[in-house]
């Protein structure tokens, strides 16, 4: 069986043929196969273990703010917040970084995992390859094409990430940020060696479940096509790409007080955003006034968000099916699960649930 040792100190095992035929036939199929990142397992195309260790070593820049999520937790949402609290809190029209979408102005440094050759990447990501050719002249498609425009990015970057914390650069939450208590800092000086922040969201996995396969069902790239209760089967047991969810969700939550970290969830983002916003805004150092973020609230809003349109190319989504799921910006709401579980599935994801947030505090609301 094939592995290697990445720079994070985990090991990759190549999945053999016979493992790939237990798990889904639905799986998308990937030329490369699939491995395992151990000891947690987490599975990912084999193409990742490329990419994995250049974004571990990735250089961090003072002001860099990571948004990590397990897929479909309300990345998008949280990631456009970020990125105008940052880059443009006054919302000015003529921003020209504005006019990209936000998957170019905003890279996800793993989106590279998907694609096995250079020309699905062209076709599929036509704004990002022109972003490419454009901002990363006579460097190679194959180091990453994510990855450097990120490294390429002007400060300060926000930077999307659906891998779990300890496979990122191991500084990422080790430093107190400058601007966390800004008065209990002595010097300049001292305040300069303190940075990098990370905001992670989870969601209850419920309506993870849903939100995730319909986006399985819709990209081309997956193109999922078995049922919602052997899909979440599939990731209860840990078979299907980003998977097992709860190591993902739990390191995160373990390192909740760490002064790096802002954690959230997408039901406390739904109930209080304005809330949120100002706990943000705290945690950034922003100092934007209560004006700008009630801007900020209703510009990152959900319909607001949706009538501006998809922040992806057409080309990676099948368009008829796109539409009739309702795209990236689906419903929006919480205990959507309510809609599509049967009583059986139901009754299983709550055991699920129980068994792994014992004792942790975790607690997810609409659950019931």
């Amino acid at each position: 069986m094939n592995k290697q040792r990445l720079l994070s100190g985990h090991e990759t095992e190549l999945l053999t043929s016979e493992e790939l035929r237990k798990i889904s036939e639905d799986l998308v199929k990937h030329k490369s196969g699939f491995v395992r990142i151990l000891p947690d397992g987490w599975l990912y195309p084999a193409i990742t273990t490329l990419y994995l260790d250049r974004i571990y070593s990735m250089e961090l820049r003072p002001d860099d703010v990571f948004i990590i999520t397990f897929p479909k937790s309300g990345t998008t949402w949280m990631q456009e917040i970020l990125w105008v609290m940052l880059r443009n809190p006054d919302l000015d029209p003529n921003n020209e970084e504005m006019k990209e979408p936000l998957w170019v102005r905003s890279v996800d440094v793993g989106f590279d995992m998907h694609f096995d050759n250079e020309e699905r990447a062209k076709r599929d990501m036509k704004s990002i390859a022109e972003k490419f050719s454009r901002v990363c002249s006579g460097k190679k498609v194959e180091d990453g094409i994510l990855i450097q425009i990120a490294e390429s990015q002007p400060s300060p970057r926000v930077i999307k990430s659906h891998f779990p914390l300890e496979l990122h650069n191991k500084d990422l939450l080790k430093k107190w940020f400058r601007w966390k208590d800004q008065d209990d800092i002595g010097s300049d000086e001292a305040a300069n060696q303190y940075y990098n922040m990370v905001v992670y969201v989870a969601r209850n996995p419920k309506d993870v479940m849903v939100s995730f396969y319909h986006w399985m069902r819709v990209i081309r790239s997956a193109n999922y096509q078995g049922s919602l209760e052997k899909f979440a089967r599939e990731i209860m047991k840990g078979d299907f790409s980003y998977c097992p969810y709860w190591p993902h969700v739990l390191q995160a939550w373990r390192q909740r007080d760490n002064p790096n970290l802002y954690f959230t969830t997408y039901e406390d983002m739904k109930d209080d955003i304005m809330g949120q916003l100002r706990n943000i805004n705290k945690f950034l150092g922003k100092n934007l006034t209560e004006e700008q973020l009630r801007k900020i609230a209703q510009f990152t809003s959900f319909s607001s968000m949706k009538t501006r349109g998809e922040p992806i190319d057409k080309a990676y989504y099948n368009e008829d099916l796109w539409k009739k799921e309702g795209g990236m910006f689906r419903k929006g709401i919480k205990g959507d699960w309510k809609n599509h579980f049967s009583p059986e599935l139901n009754q299983e994801m709550d055991q699920w649930i129980r068994d792994n947030v014992k004792d942790t505090g975790l607690i997810f609301k609409s659950g019931n």
